[in-house]
């Protein structure tokens, strides 16, 4: 029943479907989840629509939902999916879309067995450990685009299954310390971050794919060293400053058949605007300080674009899209 102009529903309207399994009323008006839903339930997608509050009375009977989306409401909290001992809400639930709201904080006491949370594109400030202790079952995690300013670290501690974690277009300026070790992908695209340190991603050995766009990067070497497993990375949008150093970056690159996506150099004036992975100005300039085979280094670097090692190529869309 997607997008039509439905906005309300009768007390006994879903009585008759005892064996109801999916239901989905994105793209409607309706102000709060349907009365009296069946058991059966499985998934439940109320995507676009008017609601303001989740209530325990509307979800408290669908012990077997799996899958939830709220997405692209008016939500100021969510406390109706609280678990309580008193009220056993959503136990099941793995699958849980809170995106394009107007939280102000991640919901707390969210069921255990949750896998997947997608609180992006609210008005979150601040996570703390408080939030994330009791979600150790969480593989993707995705907060991108709120107004986050504070992140404790050591906040996702307990999340030791987190593989995904999405946290573009905030406000922090460092990455966040005591990130989950089996971490395949970390999206820190779009902040403020100016440094990245080896103690930030030294124990991360699962990462393959971190998306370090648009932020205030001017350099980056000892930290790839750490991140042996690392397959696509981005780097653009970043302003480089391509001196000799960034030399055995690009060598280590090349030796590691990593997909890159470098960016421009902006500083020296001799080789702005260049793409850093196959500046020719900075590999001249640098030529008297490193001694190498040119002739070998530029083979190399024709080959970059078409290194995947065997993997599919993940794109732009793929990565801010999948999970």
């Amino acid at each position: 029943m997607e997008n039509n102009k439905l906005m309300f529903f009768y007390e006994n309207c879903f009585t008759h479907f005892p064996g109801l399994q999916y239901l989905r009323l994105a793209g409607n008006q309706v102000v709060k989840a349907p009365p009296r839903l069946p058991k059966s339930l499985l998934s439940l997608r109320l995507e676009r629509n008017l609601i303001k509050s989740v209530s325990i009375r509307d979800l408290k009977q669908l012990e077997n939902l799996f899958d939830l989306n709220l997405s692209g409401n008016q939500l100021f909290s969510a406390d109706g999916l609280q678990y309580t001992r008193s009220s056993l809400v959503v136990t099941n639930l793995t699958s849980l879309d809170l995106s394009k709201n107007q939280l102000s904080a991640i919901p707390q006491k969210l069921p255990s067995k949750l896998q997947r949370l997608d609180c992006s594109n609210n008005q979150v400030s601040r996570v703390t450990e408080k939030d994330m202790r009791d979600l150790t079952n969480l593989k993707h995690l995705f907060l991108d685009n709120n107004g986050m300013i504070v992140f404790e670290d050591k906040s996702l501690q307990w999340c030791v299954r987190l593989s995904n974690l999405a946290m573009e277009q905030n406000l922090l300026t460092s990455i966040l310390l005591g990130l989950p070790k089996k971490l395949f992908r970390l999206g820190v695209k779009g902040k403020k971050i100016d440094h990245v340190g080896v103690h930030d991603v030294k124990h991360l050995n699962q990462l393959q794919v971190l998306n370090l766009r648009n932020n205030k990067l001017t350099c980056i070497r000892e930290v790839l060293e750490s991140l042996p497993r690392l397959r696509h990375l981005y780097l653009d949008g970043n302003p480089w400053n391509c001196t000799c150093s960034l030399l055995t970056v690009r060598r280590l690159l090349l030796e590691k058949g990593t997909d890159i996506k470098e960016g421009e150099c902006a500083e020296p004036p001799y080789c702005r605007g260049e793409r850093w992975m196959s500046s020719n100005s900075m590999l001249r300039q640098c030529e008297t300080s490193y001694t190498f085979d040119k002739g070998k280094e530029s083979k190399k670097k024709l080959k970059v674009p078409e290194v995947s090692n065997g993997k599919p190529h993940i794109d732009d869309e793929d990565y801010d899209t999948e999970y």
